[in-house]
């Protein structure tokens, strides 16, 4: 009986250091997700690298404790979950915009743009698209019509008027590859083509518009 006494003690012990640690364990987690949210922001990928490491240490052992804590530690450790993964989207977003704007601020931007759209090296200030063939023009313009996609909303007034440059000057190669074109993939990028000019048309005016008010303020 006393033996009995003694491992049932035991297990109860053990089972209270357990539930003690993954509260401790659940408790850092959501601690620094906070101390991540009130921090001063630094918009650098560097930062975002540091903060990041550290969040997935601690969300490891917090996911791991998840079965052995109270139901309200358990809601306080998915509310930061969720909070987290606002704070990365707001940082990634922010990371970009200023990758962006140093790029500008220390290049050409119709280089900048060049690279981006058609690769790094790819297009020079010639503007000579001898390494755009029948075989890779799809991927070309699959290429160019995703980025600006991707990137519409970050486009000055300059850039899609470049932008605009670039593409008659791919629709020119088009026309000289064009007897080499597979009929499949000149639908395909008859497709690109209707994409592109929808996203332009919207978003060339908005741009365009937005530069006129900053301008009377």
């Amino acid at each position: 009986m006393i033996t009995t006494v003694v491992v049932i003690g035991g297990f109860t012990a053990c089972s209270n250091s357990e539930k003690e640690a993954a509260k401790h364990d659940a408790d850092n987690f959501t601690l620094y997700v906070d101390s991540v949210e009130n921090a001063t922001p630094v918009y650098t990928a560097a930062n975002w690298t540091v903060i990041d490491n550290g969040y997935q240490e601690r969300v490891m052992k917090a996911e791991k404790a998840m079965d052995k804590i109270e139901a309200d530690d358990k809601a306080r450790a998915e509310a930061s979950k969720a909070k987290y993964a606002a704070l990365k989207a707001d940082y990634e977003a922010k990371i970009k915009a200023a990758e962006v704007s140093q790029d500008k601020a220390s290049g050409d931007y119709r280089l900048i743009l060049r690279n981006r759209l058609f690769g790094e090296g790819k297009i020079g200030a010639d503007m000579k698209f001898n390494y755009v063939t029948a075989n890779n023009i799809l991927s070309v313009y699959e290429n160019f019509v995703n980025t600006v996609e991707k990137n519409k909303d970050e486009f000055t007034r300059e850039d899609w008027d470049e932008i605009k440059v670039l593409y008659e000057a791919l629709d020119s190669r088009k026309n000289e590859v064009e007897k080499d074109l597979a009929t499949r993939d000149n639908l395909k990028i008859a497709g690109l083509k209707i994409k592109f000019a929808a996203i332009k048309a919207t978003h060339r005016i908005v741009s365009k518009i937005e530069e006129n008010e900053k301008a009377k303020n």
